[in-house]
This record gives structure tokens, sequence and C-alpha cells, in this order.
């Protein structure tokens, strides 16, 4: 009888400690990675864009944003910024929807940020982000998930050694949002 009722006991404290450990490793806040793919100057002397202003420099930067989490995420919001002297002209995404299909847009208020936000975003897919920027100086980014819960966006830099010396990422946002 004894032997029973110590079965009993420690069976259900041993499986409620298997349920609370399982479901606290699931439901941690987990990494979602970031690769710094390409950074390229295209030119360093001064150039005239279409609409007449003249922009002392021109660099394309590629982001890759994978979901190396064990979730499927419905939806988030990514927020890219760089120098505070910067300018993004273009910007753009390719993702195995196709290209354009993930929305970017740039920040009506400040020329150095873009935000894009990301829907259905399963375990394993990846979205390639490119930027083409003017008036670098500082050569500085910064990139930061908005309006998600249960993971964390980390950075990497996965350019060749050669490119690597030419950009930093910073370790704060550059402007204060207003």
């Amino acid at each position: 009888m004894m032997d029973t009722l110590l079965t009993l006991i420690g069976g259900g404290l041993g499986g409620s400690l298997l349920t609370t450990g399982y479901n606290s490793i699931k439901n941690r806040i987990q990494k979602m990675e970031c690769h710094y793919v390409e950074d390229d100057v295209l030119s360093k002397i001064p150039q005239k864009n279409v609409d007449d202003t003249i922009h002392q420099n021109l660099y394309y930067k590629t982001f890759k944003i994978k979901n190396t989490t064990n979730k499927d995420i419905q939806e988030f919001k990514i927020i890219f910024q760089f120098d505070s002297s910067a300018s993004i002209l273009e910007c753009f995404s390719r993702s195995k929807e196709g290209y354009n299909r993930q929305k970017i847009r740039k920040n009506k208020t400040n020329n150095n940020e873009a935000e894009a936000i990301v829907r259905l975003f399963n375990r394993g897919d990846s979205i390639e982000y490119t930027f083409r920027i003017a008036n670098v100086t500082e050569n500085q980014y910064y990139i930061t998930e908005c309006n998600c819960m249960g993971f964390k966006l980390k950075c990497k830099d996965k350019r060749k050694s050669t490119n690597k010396s030419k950009s930093n990422q910073s370790d704060q946002i550059l402007i204060n949002r207003r």
C-alpha cells in the first residue's frame, strides 16, 4: 500500500516537473538570425540623382533574415537604421514568395530608416533585404524587431573577411524616434 502511494506521488511530481521543463524550453525567448550578407561601394564620388540632389557616395547593403525559431510567426516588424546623415534611396526584398512580396518602406521623417512588415514567416524561411544608401559617413547599421513576442533578432556578420572592416554594427538606435 505504501509503495503504491509513493509511486503515485513520485510519478505525479516527476510528470509535472517534466511538463514544466518541456514548456519552459518550448516557450523561451528564441533567437532569429539576421545575416549581414553583402556590403558594396557603388561610388565614392558625388553623384546626381534623378530629382537633382547630389549624393556624396552610394552603397549597397544586403541583409538576410532567417527564421531559426521553432515556431511559425504570423506577423512582426523589422526596423533597419543606418548613419544619421545617410539617406535610403531604394529598398527591396526577395523571398520564396517572389520579389518585393514582403513590403518594406522608407520612413518619411527619417531618411536613414526603413521598416518591413513580415507576414507568415514559417520555420526555415528566409527573406533578403537590399538597400541602396547615399551619404554614408560613419558606415554603421542597426537592426531590431518590433511588435513581436517570443524571439529576439540577432545579427551576424556573414560577409567575406575583406569586407568586414567597412561597416560596423551600432549597439543602439542612432536617432531617437518621435
